[in-house]
């Protein structure tokens, strides 16, 4: 069984932003098997940590990446998506700290079985209709760019 599957979620009109979550949905789910290995005893803590390293680290990119593109293209929605972005961030970033500063794994492990929600929840309802907006502005700019002269 899997924390959360892709199917689960809007396909998104920006194949990055696609292939993105399909990234993050596969970090998520290896860190549930690690979970579940660790609390086995048959895998070590080093493994997990760099899991959650990494799963942290691709959360931060992906949420520049898409703050990006929304600058980029002027979308509209910019502050309400960006201040969900910083609201998922404050709680990791408490959760990282209570690991980080006091060795409490538990807390990390507890926000990364809890955050399926919330994913398929801000994908489903924000990203889903930024990805329609933000496809659209760039096949405008590529219809522009094409019937631009050289």
């Amino acid at each position: 069984m899997a924390l959360v599957y892709v199917e689960q979620v809007e396909h998104l009109d920006v194949e990055e932003m696609q292939e993105t979550h399909e990234e993050e949905i596969k970090i998520l789910n290896e860190i549930e098997k690690l979970v579940t290995q660790y609390n086995m005893k048959k895998s070590n803590l080093n493994e997990l940590e760099a899991k959650l390293d990494e799963y942290i680290d691709h959360v931060k990119q992906h949420f520049a990446n898409e703050e990006r593109l929304m600058k980029k293209y002027d979308f509209p929605s910019y502050e309400m998506h960006k201040t969900a972005h910083d609201m998922f961030l404050a709680d990791i970033g408490y959760a990282i700290r209570q690991w980080k500063n006091f060795g409490d794994i538990k807390k990390i492990i507890n926000f990364i079985f809890k955050s399926p929600e919330w994913i398929v929840l801000h994908i489903n309802t924000v990203d889903a209709p930024t990805s329609i907006y933000l496809a659209k502005k760039m096949a405008l700019e590529t219809q522009k760019n094409e019937e631009t002269p050289k």
